[in-house]
């Protein structure tokens, strides 16, 4: 597990950056539970986020919420055929999150008053959006990532922080895939090659001792 100074999680210098947390994703009624897919692991993960959230709020962190959103003017036909052609056989893309409906709509997190939100309309926050904008005006140099699917829109956007040059970690603990060996599989590639892998309570001890020091 690489090593790192506490400044990489310091408040001024990190943003927490909330992926996904949204109704389609997590909640079992919404799109991603009704085709079959296992949201208990986001479901569970959530609470802990909550109070990840609730702490980095304490600590003068900067909380950057992400929100996907689909519709006929940005499922371009490359996107809607990411799994296949359909004239091949491949079955038609899933519709999630489409604008303004309740599944776009965040689960059980909530943006406080100034806090930024980016919609984005691919699997990473950075394409086509102004995230990076948004990060350097606030002077942020290292992104802490959670939220949903750890192997996907997590991943996604982690590996384009890093190419954009910000420090990246992983919460574990507070991102979820709907399968648990998705979910490590990320964890052991970005330990090994893209950045640093840690808890939410070792983050939150951080912050009460960097404050201490202050």
């Amino acid at each position: 597990m690489p090593s790192y100074s506490p400044t990489r999680f310091a408040p001024g210098r990190a943003a927490l950056v909330v992926v996904d947390v949204q109704n389609d994703f997590c909640d079992p009624a919404g799109a991603c539970g009704q085709r079959g897919s296992d949201t208990g692991a986001a479901v569970a993960m959530v609470p802990r986020l909550e109070r990840l959230i609730d702490a980095a709020r304490a600590a003068g962190l900067m909380v950057v919420f992400i929100q996907t959103t689909h519709d006929e003017l940005t499922d371009s036909p490359a996107w809607l055929a990411r799994r296949g052609d359909l004239e091949a056989g491949a079955p038609p893309a899933v519709s999630t999150c489409y604008t303004g409906s309740w599944g776009a709509e965040f689960y059980r997190v909530r943006p406080a008053p100034g806090e930024p939100v980016v919609v984005k309309h691919r699997y990473s926050a950075f394409a086509g959006t102004d995230l990076d904008l948004v990060l350097r005006t606030a002077g942020i140099t290292s992104l802490l990532f959670t939220g949903v699917a750890t192997n996907v829109c997590v991943e996604s956007t982690l590996r384009d922080g890093l190419f954009l040059d910000y420090h990246v970690t992983l919460v574990e603990d507070c991102a979820a895939s709907y399968e648990p060996e998705s979910h490590r599989g990320t964890v052991e590639t970005v330990e090994k090659y893209f950045g640093v892998v840690a808890g939410s309570e070792e983050i939150i001890g951080t912050w009460s001792a960097l404050s201490k020091v202050a």
